[in-house]
Protein backbone atom coordinates (compact mmCIF):
# COMPACT_ATOMS: atom_id res chain seq x y z
CA UNK A 1 0.00 0.00 0.00
CA UNK A 2 1.52 3.31 -0.77
CA UNK A 3 1.92 6.28 1.28
CA UNK A 4 -0.55 8.07 -0.51
CA UNK A 5 -3.48 5.08 0.25
CA UNK A 6 -2.63 5.32 3.63
CA UNK A 7 -3.26 8.72 3.77
CA UNK A 8 -6.82 8.09 2.62
CA UNK A 9 -9.31 8.71 5.17
CA UNK A 10 -12.92 7.15 5.93
CA UNK A 11 -14.59 9.50 4.46
CA UNK A 12 -13.05 9.88 1.47
CA UNK A 13 -12.90 6.44 0.84
CA UNK A 14 -16.67 6.22 1.09
CA UNK A 15 -17.36 8.52 -1.62
CA UNK A 16 -14.82 6.64 -3.79
CA UNK A 17 -16.19 3.01 -3.02
CA UNK A 18 -20.02 3.79 -2.38
CA UNK A 19 -19.83 1.43 0.59
CA UNK A 20 -23.42 2.35 1.68
CA UNK A 21 -24.27 -0.22 -1.30
CA UNK A 22 -23.07 -2.65 0.68
CA UNK A 23 -25.54 -5.66 1.65
CA UNK A 24 -25.10 -8.53 3.79
CA UNK A 25 -26.49 -10.33 6.48
CA UNK A 26 -28.07 -8.07 9.56
CA UNK A 27 -27.92 -8.82 13.20
CA UNK A 28 -30.43 -10.14 15.34
CA UNK A 29 -32.64 -9.21 18.19
CA UNK A 30 -31.21 -6.28 20.18
CA UNK A 31 -30.65 -7.56 24.16
CA UNK A 32 -33.61 -8.62 25.38
CA UNK A 33 -37.51 -7.42 23.42
CA UNK A 34 -39.70 -5.01 25.71
CA UNK A 35 -41.93 -6.26 28.22
CA UNK A 36 -45.86 -5.93 27.76
CA UNK A 37 -47.70 -2.75 27.15
CA UNK A 38 -46.95 0.27 24.90
CA UNK A 39 -43.36 0.78 24.77
CA UNK A 40 -43.01 3.74 21.95
CA UNK A 41 -41.83 6.48 23.51
CA UNK A 42 -43.66 9.76 22.90
CA UNK A 43 -42.81 12.92 20.84
CA UNK A 44 -43.42 15.90 23.69
CA UNK A 45 -42.04 18.49 21.56
CA UNK A 46 -39.29 18.80 18.48
CA UNK A 47 -37.61 21.73 16.64
CA UNK A 48 -36.51 22.14 13.09
CA UNK A 49 -32.52 22.08 13.06
CA UNK A 50 -31.53 22.26 9.34
CA UNK A 51 -28.06 20.07 8.97
CA UNK A 52 -28.53 18.24 12.35
CA UNK A 53 -26.45 16.18 13.45
CA UNK A 54 -24.64 15.67 17.08
CA UNK A 55 -26.27 17.36 20.10
CA UNK A 56 -24.92 17.75 23.73
CA UNK A 57 -27.11 19.33 26.03
CA UNK A 58 -26.33 21.03 29.29
CA UNK A 59 -29.70 21.62 31.66
CA UNK A 60 -32.30 24.04 29.40
CA UNK A 61 -29.63 24.72 26.05
CA UNK A 62 -28.87 22.07 23.31
CA UNK A 63 -25.88 22.48 21.24
CA UNK A 64 -26.26 20.99 17.86
CA UNK A 65 -23.44 20.32 15.00
CA UNK A 66 -25.04 21.38 11.21
CA UNK A 67 -22.19 20.33 9.02
CA UNK A 68 -21.12 24.06 8.80
CA UNK A 69 -21.64 25.47 11.87
CA UNK A 70 -23.78 24.51 15.34
CA UNK A 71 -26.85 26.22 16.37
CA UNK A 72 -28.17 26.67 19.79
CA UNK A 73 -31.67 25.43 21.00
CA UNK A 74 -33.11 27.02 24.50
CA UNK A 75 -35.53 24.66 25.99
CA UNK A 76 -36.27 25.80 29.13
CA UNK A 77 -39.62 25.39 28.12
CA UNK A 78 -40.21 21.58 27.25
CA UNK A 79 -43.12 21.83 25.42
CA UNK A 80 -42.51 25.14 23.02
CA UNK A 81 -38.38 24.41 22.00
CA UNK A 82 -36.62 27.79 20.09
CA UNK A 83 -33.59 27.76 18.08
CA UNK A 84 -32.40 30.69 19.10
CA UNK A 85 -29.34 30.70 16.70
CA UNK A 86 -27.36 29.14 13.92
CA UNK A 87 -23.96 30.13 13.72
CA UNK A 88 -21.66 29.66 10.68
CA UNK A 89 -17.96 28.44 12.26
CA UNK A 90 -14.39 28.03 10.38
CA UNK A 91 -14.52 25.28 8.11
CA UNK A 92 -16.77 22.36 6.67
CA UNK A 93 -17.50 18.85 8.03
CA UNK A 94 -18.88 19.71 11.32
CA UNK A 95 -19.82 17.26 13.07
CA UNK A 96 -19.10 17.30 16.92
CA UNK A 97 -19.61 19.75 19.38
CA UNK A 98 -18.98 19.15 23.21
CA UNK A 99 -19.69 21.64 25.87
CA UNK A 100 -18.44 22.41 29.74
CA UNK A 101 -19.79 25.08 31.40
CA UNK A 102 -18.92 28.04 29.76
CA UNK A 103 -17.35 26.13 27.01
CA UNK A 104 -18.18 25.12 23.96
CA UNK A 105 -16.05 22.87 21.20
CA UNK A 106 -17.30 22.99 17.87
CA UNK A 107 -15.03 20.41 15.41
CA UNK A 108 -13.98 20.86 11.75
CA UNK A 109 -12.87 18.12 9.37
CA UNK A 110 -12.22 20.39 6.41
CA UNK A 111 -10.98 23.81 4.92
CA UNK A 112 -13.90 26.24 3.34
CA UNK A 113 -12.80 24.92 0.14
CA UNK A 114 -12.19 21.75 -0.05
CA UNK A 115 -15.12 18.68 0.08
CA UNK A 116 -15.94 18.57 -3.55
CA UNK A 117 -17.12 15.36 -5.42
CA UNK A 118 -13.79 13.23 -5.72
CA UNK A 119 -11.57 15.88 -3.90
CA UNK A 120 -9.10 15.53 -1.16
CA UNK A 121 -8.59 17.42 2.05
CA UNK A 122 -6.69 20.37 1.77
CA UNK A 123 -3.46 20.82 3.07
CA UNK A 124 -3.24 24.24 3.60
CA UNK A 125 -0.82 24.46 7.48
CA UNK A 126 -3.20 27.81 7.84
CA UNK A 127 -6.55 26.58 7.43
CA UNK A 128 -8.79 26.89 10.33
CA UNK A 129 -8.39 23.14 10.72
CA UNK A 130 -9.63 21.60 13.96
CA UNK A 131 -11.91 22.17 17.24
CA UNK A 132 -12.98 26.08 17.56
CA UNK A 133 -13.87 27.20 21.46
CA UNK A 134 -16.78 29.46 22.07
CA UNK A 135 -17.63 31.18 25.05
CA UNK A 136 -20.80 30.37 25.79
CA UNK A 137 -21.40 31.87 28.70
CA UNK A 138 -24.77 33.87 26.88
CA UNK A 139 -25.95 30.58 24.68
CA UNK A 140 -27.82 33.05 22.56
CA UNK A 141 -24.71 35.00 21.85
CA UNK A 142 -21.56 32.59 21.31
CA UNK A 143 -18.51 34.21 20.86
CA UNK A 144 -15.77 32.27 19.18
CA UNK A 145 -12.15 32.41 21.24
CA UNK A 146 -9.97 30.58 19.05
CA UNK A 147 -9.33 27.43 17.01
CA UNK A 148 -6.70 24.55 17.82
CA UNK A 149 -6.00 23.47 14.77
CA UNK A 150 -5.35 19.72 13.05
CA UNK A 151 -4.18 20.22 9.70
CA UNK A 152 -4.87 18.51 7.31
CA UNK A 153 -8.02 16.50 8.03
CA UNK A 154 -9.16 18.20 11.37
CA UNK A 155 -11.21 16.91 13.89
CA UNK A 156 -14.44 14.46 13.10
CA UNK A 157 -14.72 14.16 17.67
CA UNK A 158 -13.71 15.27 20.53
CA UNK A 159 -13.87 15.35 24.53
CA UNK A 160 -14.05 18.29 26.82
CA UNK A 161 -14.30 18.16 30.90
CA UNK A 162 -13.15 21.02 32.67
CA UNK A 163 -10.19 22.57 31.29
CA UNK A 164 -8.88 19.77 28.85
CA UNK A 165 -9.92 18.85 25.87
CA UNK A 166 -9.53 15.76 24.41
CA UNK A 167 -8.91 15.58 20.77
CA UNK A 168 -9.68 11.99 18.15
CA UNK A 169 -7.30 13.04 15.11
CA UNK A 170 -8.60 10.48 13.19
CA UNK A 171 -7.24 11.05 9.90
CA UNK A 172 -4.98 9.89 8.06
CA UNK A 173 -4.79 7.24 9.41
CA UNK A 174 -1.08 6.85 9.85
CA UNK A 175 -1.16 9.89 11.87
CA UNK A 176 -4.45 9.02 13.88
CA UNK A 177 -3.74 10.01 17.71
CA UNK A 178 -5.42 10.73 20.61
CA UNK A 179 -4.26 14.78 20.98
CA UNK A 180 -4.49 16.46 25.25
CA UNK A 181 -4.95 19.98 25.34
CA UNK A 182 -5.05 22.78 27.87
CA UNK A 183 -7.87 24.97 27.25
CA UNK A 184 -7.58 26.50 30.78
CA UNK A 185 -6.87 29.49 29.25
CA UNK A 186 -9.56 29.33 25.82
CA UNK A 187 -7.89 31.55 23.54
CA UNK A 188 -4.49 29.88 24.00
CA UNK A 189 -5.09 26.13 23.95
CA UNK A 190 -2.12 24.04 24.29
CA UNK A 191 -0.82 20.87 23.22
CA UNK A 192 -0.23 18.65 26.45
CA UNK A 193 0.37 15.26 25.19
CA UNK A 194 0.08 13.20 22.54
CA UNK A 195 -0.63 9.33 22.22
CA UNK A 196 -0.38 7.24 19.58
CA UNK A 197 -1.31 3.20 19.60
CA UNK A 198 1.70 2.27 17.26
CA UNK A 199 4.26 3.68 19.40
CA UNK A 200 3.45 1.47 22.01
CA UNK A 201 2.19 -1.20 20.14
CA UNK A 202 4.16 -1.25 16.38
CA UNK A 203 2.49 -4.97 15.45
CA UNK A 204 -0.85 -3.06 15.54
CA UNK A 205 0.34 -0.09 12.79
CA UNK A 206 -2.60 -0.44 10.51
CA UNK A 207 -4.76 1.50 8.37
CA UNK A 208 -7.44 -0.30 10.35
CA UNK A 209 -6.32 1.07 13.92
CA UNK A 210 -7.43 4.77 14.13
CA UNK A 211 -8.97 6.67 17.03
CA UNK A 212 -12.13 7.90 16.45
CA UNK A 213 -13.76 9.32 19.16
CA UNK A 214 -12.95 9.71 23.12
CA UNK A 215 -14.41 9.59 26.51
CA UNK A 216 -12.89 11.34 29.41
CA UNK A 217 -14.06 10.37 33.21
CA UNK A 218 -12.04 10.92 36.22
CA UNK A 219 -8.58 9.84 35.69
CA UNK A 220 -9.48 7.73 32.38
CA UNK A 221 -9.98 8.38 28.73
CA UNK A 222 -11.56 5.91 26.77
CA UNK A 223 -10.22 5.57 22.88
CA UNK A 224 -12.67 4.13 20.60
CA UNK A 225 -9.44 2.68 18.33
CA UNK A 226 -11.30 0.80 15.53
CA UNK A 227 -10.34 -3.01 14.88
CA UNK A 228 -7.60 -2.13 17.94
CA UNK A 229 -10.78 -1.83 19.87
CA UNK A 230 -11.19 0.38 23.38
CA UNK A 231 -8.60 1.26 24.50
CA UNK A 232 -7.97 2.85 28.30
CA UNK A 233 -5.59 5.47 28.96
CA UNK A 234 -4.45 6.70 32.87
CA UNK A 235 -4.44 10.85 32.16
CA UNK A 236 -4.42 11.74 35.94
CA UNK A 237 -0.81 13.72 34.21
CA UNK A 238 -2.37 14.90 30.95
CA UNK A 239 1.69 15.47 29.86
CA UNK A 240 1.88 12.04 30.18
CA UNK A 241 -0.92 9.65 29.03
CA UNK A 242 0.00 5.97 30.14
CA UNK A 243 -2.30 2.56 28.58
CA UNK A 244 -3.78 0.90 31.50
CA UNK A 245 -6.51 -1.68 29.64
CA UNK A 246 -7.40 -2.75 26.37
CA UNK A 247 -10.55 -4.96 25.15
CA UNK A 248 -11.63 -5.67 21.96
CA UNK A 249 -9.18 -5.97 19.81
CA UNK A 250 -9.97 -8.02 16.73
CA UNK A 251 -8.00 -11.03 15.49
CA UNK A 252 -6.62 -9.09 12.39
CA UNK A 253 -5.49 -6.04 14.21
CA UNK A 254 -2.37 -6.82 13.43
CA UNK A 255 -2.15 -8.11 10.23
CA UNK A 256 -1.22 -4.34 8.70
CA UNK A 257 -1.34 -4.01 4.93
CA UNK A 258 -1.99 -8.08 4.55
CA UNK A 259 -5.09 -8.86 2.47
CA UNK A 260 -7.62 -6.47 2.04
CA UNK A 261 -7.02 -3.75 4.66
CA UNK A 262 -9.92 -1.70 3.80
CA UNK A 263 -12.64 -4.13 3.65
CA UNK A 264 -11.84 -4.95 7.49
CA UNK A 265 -12.31 -1.22 8.10
CA UNK A 266 -16.02 -1.16 6.93
CA UNK A 267 -16.82 -4.56 7.63
CA UNK A 268 -17.68 -6.25 10.82
CA UNK A 269 -16.14 -7.79 13.45
CA UNK A 270 -14.37 -4.89 14.78
CA UNK A 271 -15.59 -1.08 14.16
CA UNK A 272 -15.05 0.24 17.77
CA UNK A 273 -16.25 3.57 17.19
CA UNK A 274 -17.95 5.14 20.33
CA UNK A 275 -17.50 4.29 23.77
CA UNK A 276 -19.01 5.55 27.16
CA UNK A 277 -18.00 3.82 30.67
CA UNK A 278 -21.04 3.94 33.22
CA UNK A 279 -20.65 6.41 36.21
CA UNK A 280 -19.38 4.58 38.39
CA UNK A 281 -16.45 3.60 35.81
CA UNK A 282 -17.42 -0.07 36.51
CA UNK A 283 -18.73 -1.11 32.64
CA UNK A 284 -17.77 0.45 29.26
CA UNK A 285 -20.42 0.47 26.67
CA UNK A 286 -18.48 0.12 23.27
CA UNK A 287 -20.97 0.72 19.96
CA UNK A 288 -19.78 -0.50 16.18
CA UNK A 289 -20.05 1.37 13.21
CA UNK A 290 -20.32 -1.07 10.04
CA UNK A 291 -20.87 -0.90 6.47
CA UNK A 292 -20.69 -4.34 5.18
CA UNK A 293 -20.66 -7.92 7.01
CA UNK A 294 -23.19 -7.58 10.26
CA UNK A 295 -24.76 -4.10 11.04
CA UNK A 296 -23.18 -3.24 14.29
CA UNK A 297 -24.28 -3.40 17.94
CA UNK A 298 -23.05 -2.30 21.47
CA UNK A 299 -20.96 -4.54 23.43
CA UNK A 300 -20.48 -3.81 27.34
CA UNK A 301 -17.53 -4.51 29.43
CA UNK A 302 -16.47 -5.35 33.07
CA UNK A 303 -13.86 -3.64 33.77
CA UNK A 304 -13.54 -3.65 37.52
CA UNK A 305 -10.40 -5.27 37.04
CA UNK A 306 -8.47 -3.20 34.40
CA UNK A 307 -6.08 -6.22 33.83
CA UNK A 308 -8.42 -8.63 33.38
CA UNK A 309 -11.90 -7.14 30.99
CA UNK A 310 -14.33 -9.07 30.15
CA UNK A 311 -17.00 -9.07 27.64
CA UNK A 312 -20.53 -9.83 29.80
CA UNK A 313 -23.61 -8.80 27.22
CA UNK A 314 -24.28 -7.56 23.71
CA UNK A 315 -27.30 -5.66 22.32
CA UNK A 316 -27.21 -7.08 18.79
CA UNK A 317 -28.41 -4.61 15.96
CA UNK A 318 -32.06 -5.59 14.66
CA UNK A 319 -32.86 -6.10 11.11
CA UNK A 320 -35.35 -3.28 10.42
CA UNK A 321 -34.06 -2.12 6.74
CA UNK A 322 -31.77 -2.87 3.45
CA UNK A 323 -28.53 -3.14 3.76
CA UNK A 324 -25.98 -2.94 6.93
CA UNK A 325 -25.55 0.66 7.36
CA UNK A 326 -28.85 1.79 7.87
CA UNK A 327 -29.40 -0.54 11.00
CA UNK A 328 -25.75 -0.08 12.69
CA UNK A 329 -25.38 1.45 16.10
CA UNK A 330 -24.24 5.62 16.36
CA UNK A 331 -24.01 7.40 19.24
CA UNK A 332 -25.40 6.92 22.98
CA UNK A 333 -25.91 7.50 26.51
CA UNK A 334 -24.89 6.02 29.25
CA UNK A 335 -27.06 6.92 33.26
CA UNK A 336 -26.61 4.41 36.04
CA UNK A 337 -29.60 2.73 35.28
CA UNK A 338 -30.45 3.35 31.26
CA UNK A 339 -28.78 3.03 27.98
CA UNK A 340 -30.25 5.80 25.18
CA UNK A 341 -29.13 4.49 21.78
CA UNK A 342 -29.19 5.58 17.95
CA UNK A 343 -29.59 3.18 15.18
CA UNK A 344 -29.39 5.44 12.23
CA UNK A 345 -32.63 4.50 10.09
CA UNK A 346 -33.32 1.95 12.89
CA UNK A 347 -34.75 4.22 15.42
CA UNK A 348 -33.73 5.16 19.14
CA UNK A 349 -33.86 3.00 21.84
CA UNK A 350 -33.85 2.83 26.06
CA UNK A 351 -32.13 -0.47 27.82
CA UNK A 352 -32.64 -1.13 31.75
CA UNK A 353 -29.19 -1.57 32.08
CA UNK A 354 -29.43 -1.86 35.78
CA UNK A 355 -28.13 -5.62 35.49
CA UNK A 356 -25.19 -4.66 32.83
CA UNK A 357 -25.25 -8.52 32.10
CA UNK A 358 -28.78 -8.61 30.92
CA UNK A 359 -29.97 -5.36 29.54
CA UNK A 360 -33.52 -4.90 28.73
CA UNK A 361 -35.12 -2.97 25.96
CA UNK A 362 -37.87 -0.85 27.59
CA UNK A 363 -38.50 1.82 25.06
CA UNK A 364 -38.02 2.87 21.46
CA UNK A 365 -38.89 5.31 19.03
CA UNK A 366 -38.76 4.58 15.51
CA UNK A 367 -41.37 6.32 13.63
CA UNK A 368 -40.27 6.03 9.80
CA UNK A 369 -38.41 8.06 7.81
CA UNK A 370 -35.93 9.31 10.42
CA UNK A 371 -32.61 8.44 10.69
CA UNK A 372 -31.12 9.54 14.48
CA UNK A 373 -27.42 10.67 15.21
CA UNK A 374 -27.41 10.27 18.74
CA UNK A 375 -29.57 9.82 21.69
CA UNK A 376 -29.17 11.64 25.15
CA UNK A 377 -30.81 11.90 28.58
CA UNK A 378 -32.07 15.16 30.16
CA UNK A 379 -34.34 16.83 32.42
CA UNK A 380 -36.11 13.56 32.24
CA UNK A 381 -36.08 13.53 28.60
CA UNK A 382 -34.53 11.55 25.88
CA UNK A 383 -33.49 14.24 23.47
CA UNK A 384 -32.70 12.59 19.60
CA UNK A 385 -31.12 14.57 16.78
CA UNK A 386 -32.95 13.79 13.37
CA UNK A 387 -29.93 13.83 10.61
CA UNK A 388 -30.23 16.65 8.78
CA UNK A 389 -33.70 17.54 10.24
CA UNK A 390 -33.46 19.12 13.89
CA UNK A 391 -34.08 17.78 17.54
CA UNK A 392 -37.27 15.47 18.95
CA UNK A 393 -37.81 15.91 22.96
CA UNK A 394 -39.21 12.10 23.80
CA UNK A 395 -41.37 11.39 27.05
CA UNK A 396 -42.34 7.73 28.19
CA UNK A 397 -45.81 8.59 29.06
CA UNK A 398 -46.14 12.17 28.01
CA UNK A 399 -47.03 13.42 24.13
CA UNK A 400 -47.75 12.29 20.98
CA UNK A 401 -46.78 9.18 19.09
CA UNK A 402 -45.51 9.85 15.50
CA UNK A 403 -42.84 11.48 12.95
CA UNK A 404 -41.76 14.74 13.54
CA UNK A 405 -43.14 17.65 11.56
CA UNK A 406 -39.93 18.89 9.95
CA UNK A 407 -38.04 17.04 6.99
CA UNK A 408 -34.99 14.77 7.63
CA UNK A 409 -32.19 12.88 6.17
CA UNK A 410 -33.75 12.26 3.50
CA UNK A 411 -33.55 16.03 2.54
CA UNK A 412 -30.09 16.81 2.91
CA UNK A 413 -27.77 15.78 0.17
CA UNK A 414 -24.76 13.65 0.53
CA UNK A 415 -25.75 13.38 3.93
CA UNK A 416 -24.52 9.44 4.32
CA UNK A 417 -20.62 11.81 4.30
CA UNK A 418 -21.11 12.85 7.54
CA UNK A 419 -22.05 9.59 9.37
Amino acid sequence: MTDRTLRTTRRTALKTVGLLAFTGASGVAAGNPPGDGDDTLRRFSEVAVPGAQEVVTQKTWAYIATGDGFAVVDWRSPNRPERVGTFHAPGTGIADVKVDGDLLAVSSQGSEHDHGPGEDPDPDPDAEIGTHLYDVSDPADPEYLSTFQVPPDGVHNAHLVDDTLYVAKEAPFDESALIVVDVSDPTDPTELSRWVLEDVHPELDSVTNFVHDVYAQGDYAYLAYWDAGTRVLDVSDPTDPVEVSSFGETEDADKGDEGDPWNRVFASPGNAHYVQPSPDGDHVYVGAETYAGESGGIKVFDVTDFDDPQQVAEIEAEDRNDGIFADTSHNFDVTSNRLYTSWYDAGARVYDITDPVNPEQTYEYDPGGSSFWTAVRERGFVVVSDIGGGLVFLHEDRGKPGAPGFDGADSVPDHERGR
